[in-house]
């Protein structure tokens, strides 16, 4: 003899009851979450030091469209900007600043959309905070610089 479960009014409400936690659970941690709270648009400039001469001429145009490290547009170049990098020159037992002949410090200044993530803005996962280490890649290159100026 076969047995059948029938439904009564107790099943029902436990059903109702946990669809509406799952609905919660979804509306608060769900996919609409993850949109970010805070958003706005950022100028920064990247200073990558001590590139050869030659290459600092080839890495960046304006209008280059800079990726993150997932490989998502993060910014666009709005301004490249390039000087002798500094070294330290022995002249006559004494050092003094000087400017290489041979190498460029490189700044490059784009414009994206940062998010606000706790304490500070993030581009894409990067962090841009004064003295911290940026990702600046393009189709033709990837370099490492640090951040030197944001703008809102």
């Amino acid at each position: 003899m076969e047995k059948r479960f029938r439904f009564n009014l107790l099943d029902l409400l436990v059903i109702v009851v946990l669809l509406a936690v799952g609905f919660v659970v979804y509306t608060r941690i769900g996919p609409e979450s993850a949109e970010p709270a805070e958003a706005r648009d950022v100028t920064f400039t990247v200073l990558v030091s001590r590139v050869p001469e030659v290459q600092a001429r080839n890495m960046f145009n304006v209008g280059d469209v800079l990726y993150s490290p997932s490989a998502q547009p993060a910014a666009e170049v709005v301004d490249v900007t390039m000087r002798p990098s500094p070294v330290v020159l022995e002249d006559g037992g004494f050092l003094r600043e000087g400017e290489s002949r041979y190498f460029r410090d490189v700044l490059v200044t784009a414009r994206g959309r940062a998010v606000k993530v706790q304490n500070h803005y993030e581009l894409r996962g990067q962090s841009l905070q004064i003295g911290r280490e940026f990702s600046l890649a393009t189709p033709r290159t990837v370099v490492k610089g640090t951040v030197v100026d944001v703008r809102w």
